[in-house]
């Protein structure tokens, strides 16, 4: 039986879907930019170059998030430092964005005024971080998957029902030249809002295994999603003119169904805005880390931010964060190479006695058979 502070890897898979599915994704607009712009077969392999890396790279994050040092563990104490300077602000940034993409959306979909959306989801978010980890855990694990089913079904039902040979409309700026580029900088993106949840997650899994079940699970079925959201915008073209290309899927599939769409992009803003929360106070030192007053005090900070316009907060953040977290990427994988030996110290440390065995000329100092090396 599973302790009470443990987390099963399934359910931890789905707290890491949540944390990716956010409002850019849940609405389609992450997935034109960044893959249906290069078109079908690049931006397929694009989607599957993202999810590779952040897979990998939240393995072996989760893996030995737990012994502690966070960015300066991973990338050395220089950039560790300047990441780890970075991450608070960075992440209140794309929590301001992603209050203001609530109440964009709560606008665009119902008529209501878009302060009512910014407020009523400052409200859930911190109502979910002071109830604590555990249970924001067993949230976002549950919502997770249901988000991420919701977007491939409408992927699923685009394929089922084949091309609409409707016309390409215009499509915005690539953010990079190759969908290579974009796909890192995707994953960077990624990662670096990840890893101050993946940090706090790791010490209520069982072990370093079911950490790597997780984080692979759960960036799994990330990436199915991703794909089948792409190749059901390169059949039905026609719902990229849409603000919210996700929710012009769903209509042009099930028109009965469009109204659910709306109250699904809330979901995936909250599973992402929730975790960025926790990651905020998690950085403030000392005391502050657990202060409710604390997590207050930085949540209405952002929702007096999230007034500012929605658009320019994303084109001003997402670019600079994912190539933060392509540095946090490589210092991750990195570390993970075996080191290299060093010739000056030559020999290994005898397990008995604590001496070091050093080569002299002629003379090896690996024992042969029958041969017993003196003490």
């Amino acid at each position: 039986m599973r302790p009470k502070n443990h987390t099963g890897p399934a359910a931890a898979a789905g707290a890491v879907v949540a944390c990716l599915i956010g409002a850019g994704f849940a609405s389609g607009q992450e997935v034109l930019q960044f893959f249906t712009v290069y078109g079908p077969v690049r931006g397929l392999c694009g989607a599957a170059l993202a999810c590779a890396l952040l897979g990998g790279a939240a393995a072996a994050m989760l893996s030995d998030a737990g012994q502690g040092g966070g960015f300066t563990r991973w990338c050395g104490p220089r950039l560790g430092r300047l990441l780890g300077w970075a991450s608070p602000a960075v992440l209140f940034g794309v929590y301001t964005v992603m209050l203001a993409g609530a109440g964009a959306l709560l606008q665009s979909g119902f008529g209501l005024p878009a302060a009512a959306g910014r407020a009523g989801m400052c409200a859930a978010v911190l109502v979910t971080v002071l109830a604590g980890l555990g249970r924001m855990t067993d949230i976002l694990g549950r919502a997770g998957p249901l988000i991420a089913a919701f977007v491939a079904a409408a992927g699923v039902g685009t394929l089922l029902r084949g091309p609409t040979g409707q016309p390409l409309p215009a499509l915005p700026a690539p953010p990079a030249r190759s969908w290579w580029a974009a796909a890192l900088v995707y994953a960077g993106y990624n990662l670096y809002l990840l890893a101050p949840f993946l940090q706090a997650l790791a010490g209520r899994l069982p072990g370093r295994k079911p950490a790597r079940r997780a984080a692979w699970l759960g960036c799994g079925i990330f990436g199915a999603a991703l794909a089948l959201l792409h190749l059901a915008f390169c059949l039905a073209p026609e719902s990229l003119a849409d603000p919210a290309p996700t929710v012009a899927l769903v209509r042009g599939l099930w028109p009965w169904a469009a109204a659910a769409a709306v109250p699904v992009l809330l979901a995936g803003v909250y599973t992402t805005a929730a975790p960025l929360l926790f990651g905020i106070c998690g950085a403030l030192p000392g005391r502050l880390a657990r202060s409710r007053t604390a997590v207050l005090a930085v949540g209405l900070a952002g929702l007096a931010g999230s007034a500012l316009p929605f658009g320019r907060l994303v084109g001003a953040l997402y670019p600079a964060i994912g190539w933060l977290g392509l540095i946090l990427a490589a210092g991750v994988l990195l570390r993970r190479l075996p080191p290299k030996a060093s010739p000056a110290r030559g020999g290994a440390r005898n397990a008995g006695g604590g001496v070091h065995c050093r080569p002299a000329p002629q003379v090896s100092c690996k024992p042969r058979q029958g041969l017993t090396p003196h003490p």
